[in-house]
């Protein structure tokens, strides 16, 4: 059964992978949403990220992890983080060089920590993405088609984009405006391997428009998702644009 949690105008649910059983969960998430009192009286917006370890590297959970630890800072320390794209992104950076650090497994040049990720920011009704990797965010309107506002960052069959990865990350920003009625939906990988992202988007607007439910769609998208055999970690993340 999926693992489903709720939290302001965000949902998100999750399946652990079908590898091995004792394998763990290695997606991480977060939602900082308006009614977390730190949040909320803070002035900053909202923050929403969905991350996925590195299959390969043996601290991949971990820097999963630090990512989106590290995005409580943004609230914690108004003094060092600017409010604004370039503060969130040299703070990113910053934990990109932490996870660098860690080293590289014996013997080679890959990283002990790594994480694919992309992170929703919203302000004013703006919506700001910040994305390395595989993950993927979408934009979700009505009587519109879907629209990926994410890359994927592969070569030669491999992730060429993540954190950890080296000392500086080229971090992909996208910037839109949003109205009522908007849809964001964050994916990690196990979603995408059996779903491009706009099959991913579509049937989650088509569950949405039946029943009105951001945890219900992303039940389903979840649930499908292993259906068709992913055998990944499976995270998926829908957060809905209501009047505030």
């Amino acid at each position: 059964m999926n693992n489903t949690e709720r939290k302001g105008s965000a949902a998100v649910s999750w399946l652990k992978n079908a590898k091995s059983t004792s394998k763990p969960y290695e997606d991480r998430y977060r939602m900082l949403t308006a009614d977390i009192p730190l949040v909320g009286k803070s002035g900053r917006g909202e923050l929403f990220a969905v991350l996925d370890g590195i299959g390969g590297a043996p601290m991949g959970m971990a820097a999963a992890q630090a990512v989106t630890d590290c995005l409580l800072d943004f609230y914690r320390k108004p003094e060092e983080i600017p409010a604004d794209s370039n503060g969130l992104i040299n703070h990113l950076q910053l934990t990109n060089i932490e996870i660098n650090e860690w080293g590289c497994m014996d013997g080679t040049d890959r990283p002990l920590g790594g994480a694919a990720g992309t992170i929703a920011w919203i302000m004013d009704r703006r919506l700001t993405f910040f994305h390395a990797g595989d993950t993927a965010g979408i934009l979700i309107r009505q009587e519109q088609s879907p629209r990926v506002l994410t890359s994927v960052h592969e070569y030669d069959g491999g992730i060429s984009r993540y954190f950890g990865l080296g000392r500086r990350l080229e971090i992909e920003v996208r910037s839109e405006r949003l109205k009522e009625g908007d849809l964001i939906l964050m994916v990690s990988d196990g979603v995408t391997k059996v779903f491009s992202s706009t099959e991913a988007a579509n049937l989650v607007h088509e569950v949405y428009d039946k029943t009105g439910d951001i945890g219900m769609a992303v039940q389903e998208l979840v649930k499908r998702s292993r259906c068709k055999k992913s055998i990944d970690d499976i995270t998926a993340m829908v957060i809905e644009v209501i009047d505030e």
